[in-house]
């Protein structure tokens, strides 16, 4: 009995055994089999706790890093400065504003238009000042110009934003008052109109946004003229620190219009310090290469795009970054603008014959075009993003024609939408010109080096 119960146990072992093989060899040729389907299918397998996906796989997000070859830190720049026809009035006077440089008959006699050309431009604000100081000489320019033209004719169109013609009447004949006593330009050659709004209103009839601000634009002289020379842009030349060419561009573009709720940017150096840039909301952003750079001539990073979908879910790109510092450039980039209206963009195909006749001559073969579209403060930051991108892009479009036709070659574009971005802006924001005059695309044609 104790043979037979030894027996059963040994077969019962062998049993259990042959069970346990059995199980093994079934899980391996499951695994085997899901194995050979994922390799021969390219699917990947998931792994557990991973939401860090390329860009690529999970969104059409694509995360783009461009540098350029080498970081000026300065670079002369010729710019063609347009003149805005307008001068604003503050509310509840008809006196020209203190700001607006007037003046005497003395220092009218003297005056000339190359004691605006200003050498320096530390940075964006000094730029800003730069140039406003062009524009407050603008009676002084008209009155200059005047004179050296004396068959032209204006009308000054004065606008009192809603409180009246009459109003509107004297802030033309303050302005005519100014160019007769201090200018001697005959009373004849100037003729005056008050209306109730500007010519080119900012205001919409029954609006409710943003009046103040828009009244501010609206209460104005139009200074129209039967002669172009009157208002033609001046040439101004500047050193401008950290141009446009030294910054890094960083962009997070969707093409399904899908953007990413933030993104951010991590660059480290060779000796593993890292800066973080962000977070960004935006489809795109750019840091100047010498604040990367900092006191370094010259530094390698390794750059980590991330960023989070509406979704929940990370998306990254891994690269590399090189970056070069150079001195001040002696190659001359040129810089031209488009101004445009309140809430306009199709003001872009008027200055077609400008682009292609004035602008599209002084790009040189190898050269890079970089093109930047801004908007003032008033309305939605994403309208005004927009706003911007379509003024760059048709721009561009029409450059991109234009060169092509003049058999130029090797001709790079760069193209910038910044909207409301105030810490993008070329102006302030506070007063009215300074508005008027971030509704621009600057157009900086950088020069192939030699």
């Amino acid at each position: 009995m104790r043979k037979y119960i030894l027996l059963f146990k040994q077969r019962n072992t062998t049993s259990d055994m042959q069970a346990k093989f059995y199980s093994f060899f079934s899980k391996c040729l499951i695994l085997l089999f899901v194995t050979l389907i994922t390799w021969h299918c390219k699917v990947p397998i998931p792994l557990k706790n991973t939401t860090e996906v390329n860009s690529t796989d999970k969104s059409d997000v694509k995360l783009i890093t461009r540098a350029p070859l080498t970081n000026p830190v300065k670079r002369t720049i010729n710019e063609t400065f347009p003149l805005r026809n307008y001068v604003f009035f503050e509310e509840g006077s008809s006196a020209i504003p203190n700001r607006y440089v007037k003046l005497n008959k003395q220092q009218a006699l003297n005056f000339d238009l190359e004691q605006l050309n200003v050498s320096e431009t530390k940075d964006q604000t000094g730029r800003s000042v730069k140039q406003m100081n062009v524009y407050y000489n603008i009676l002084n320019i008209l009155g200059y110009r005047m004179q050296q033209n004396p068959t032209t004719l204006i009308t000054l169109v004065g606008a009192s934003a809603g409180n009246g013609a009459a109003l509107g009447k004297e802030y033309a004949e303050s302005v005519k008052r100014y160019l007769v006593d201090v200018f001697g330009v005959q009373s004849a050659r100037i003729n005056t109109e008050g209306r109730n709004q500007p010519i080119i209103a900012s205001e919409a009839p029954g609006g409710v946004n943003f009046l103040t601000l828009l009244r501010a634009g609206d209460r104005r002289v139009d200074i129209v003229s039967n002669s172009v020379d009157l208002l033609v842009p001046l040439q101004i030349i500047a050193v401008q620190a950290d141009p446009l060419d030294s910054r890094v561009l960083f962009s997070a573009k969707s093409d399904k219009n899908q953007p990413l709720r933030s993104w951010n940017v991590k660059l480290t150096d060779e000796q593993g310090i890292s800066q973080t840039y962000g977070p960004f909301t935006s489809n795109q952003e750019s840091v100047l290469g010498n604040t990367i750079l900092g006191n370094r001539s010259e530094a390698k990073y390794k750059v980590k795009m991330s960023g989070n979908t509406n979704e929940g879910a990370v998306i990254s790109k891994e690269s590399t970054l090189h970056l070069v510092r150079s001195p001040e450039l002696k190659e001359e980039s040129l810089r031209y603008s488009i101004l445009f209206d309140f809430d306009a963009s199709k003001t872009v195909a008027t200055y077609e014959k400008f682009l292609k006749e004035v602008v599209t001559p002084r790009i040189e073969n190898n050269s890079t075009v970089i093109i930047h579209g801004h908007t003032d403060i008033i309305g939605s930051e994403d309208y005004n993003m927009k706003l911007s991108e379509e003024r760059a892009l048709q721009t561009r479009n029409i450059l991109e024609k234009s060169v092509l036709a003049a058999s130029k070659t090797g001709v790079e574009f760069e193209t910038t939408a910044y909207g409301m971005n105030a810490d993008k802006a070329p102006f302030e924001n506070n007063l009215p010109e300074e508005r008027f005059y971030n509704r621009t695309v600057i157009i900086d044609i950088v020069p192939a080096k030699k």
